[in-house]
């Protein structure tokens, strides 16, 4: 793309790099089309679906507030006992 710029060149890479990473791993979620007994995985999402430009992946669900949003955090281990 010819970015002079290496603080832009960087971003810009990460950037790249930050979208080929969501669209691989969405690319790679199953659903379960069949039964509990005899499960039949598909794709959850299509090719398609992932790069039309108006498509939008869901957000997880977010815990309100307290203690969830703290047990939220990545990281963040609970240990029952």
């Amino acid at each position: 793309m010819g970015v002079a710029d290496p603080w832009t060149a960087l971003q810009l890479d990460n950037a790249v790099a930050l979208v080929g990473i969501t669209l691989e791993n969405a690319s790679q979620e199953l659903r379960n089309a069949g039964s509990e007994k005899q499960p039949k995985w598909e794709p959850k999402y299509t090719m398609n679906q992932l790069l039309d430009d108006d498509f939008r992946l869901p957000a997880p669900p977010k815990p309100k507030s307290g203690i969830e949003a703290l047990k939220a955090l990545v990281g963040v281990k609970v240990w029952k006992g």
